[in-house]
């Protein structure tokens, strides 16, 4: 189970990070003597103290944030840790241009570079494939390269595959000429990967059938093609509609946001497998993942639907194929 900020002083410890005040956030840790690598709460995204101090808004630039990630990190505040949600801070850093100094810092304190994140990508998946492909104006491509570079030493793992059985290798393929002469070189030194060694906290969960979720989930699909049974597809559906909500607030909410909801619905609903009762809940919970303007964030209908779709893979007894 994580660790949490005791209750007396979660609050003003929150109001320090949101507000970018440093000078107050060690007075509080020093002089209530607060663990730096707890969880500032049990919410349906509960994370660690660093990445609630990593996505703060509090501060004008990130040279400026830099103290008390550093600070944070000397305290003994792990970035490999992961937040309910599945990634780290490692994994947030690397997707984003903004970051870029904090994910540098971060690789500084024993980064567990080949920790996957909710979707099995490790962090040089997301370099090779994310900001390193990005043409943002102004991008400090040398400094990108330093980074990357600084990210295969630490033992990164090409090959790592996603549970869409992608990995970095793919994406290297269509990388920049620079990027490619570096994994080149990085390679022809004979390289050693560095098995992941970090042990995530056991959060609490509402699903009555993790066990069947993650067998669905574990069954390979060929590279690059949709789930090759409906259960599957199902759950895909739901997590990625249970993304959108909780990670984006629906900002990239589309048409085929919509029509995976209505795809789980309809697929459960004319299963003949569940009673009215459980119908009427299936209908009632993808009714409220249709709605654009009011993205879902609680977990609860998202854990019912992938209760209701491991129901459904364990009465048709083997994958359906699609």
């Amino acid at each position: 189970m994580p660790t949490l900020i005791p209750n007396e002083q979660r609050n003003a410890l929150s109001l320090a990070i949101t507000r970018g005040d440093t000078d107050q956030l060690k007075y509080l840790v020093e002089e209530h003597g607060l663990d730096v690598d707890a969880f500032l709460d049990d919410s349906s995204t509960c994370m660690p103290v660093l990445m609630d101090a990593l996505l703060s808004n509090g501060f004008s630039s990130e040279t400026e944030q830099l103290p008390l990630l550093r600070y944070l990190l000397e305290k003994g505040a792990n970035p490999n840790i992961c937040c309910r949600k599945g990634y780290n801070c490692l994994h947030v850093a690397v997707q984003q241009d903004k970051y870029i100094k904090a994910l540098d810092l971060f690789l500084d304190f024993h980064a567990d570079v080949n920790v996957p994140d909710a979707d099995g990508a490790n962090i040089v998946y997301w370099a090779i494939q994310g900001f390193l492909l990005r043409k943002a104006a102004g991008a400090d491509r040398a400094e990108h390269l330093r980074v990357l570079e600084k990210i295969l030493r630490l033992g990164a793992d090409l090959d790592q595959k996603t549970r869409y059985e992608m990995n970095a290798r793919e994406w290297l393929k269509h990388a920049a000429p620079e990027v490619q002469a570096l994994v080149v070189r990085w390679e022809e030194g004979r390289p050693s990967v560095n098995p992941v060694t970090t042990i995530q906290p056991k959060f609490p969960t509402h699903l009555q059938y993790p066990g069947v979720a993650k067998k669905i989930w574990s069954e390979s699909v060929p590279a690059a093609d949709p789930a090759a049974t409906v259960p599957k597809e199902l759950l895909r559906a739901v997590e990625t509609l249970r993304d959108e909500a909780q990670r984006n607030g629906n900002v990239h909410y589309r048409k085929q946001h919509r029509r995976m909801a209505v795809f789980v619905r309809d697929t459960l609903v004319k299963s003949g497998i569940f009673d009215k009762g459980i119908i009427d809940r299936i209908r009632s919970g993808t009714d409220k993942l249709m709605k654009a303007s009011k993205p879902y964030k609680e977990d609860d209908v998202y854990d019912q639907l992938v209760d209701q779709i491991c129901v459904f893979y364990t009465q048709k007894k083997a994958p359906v194929p699609l």
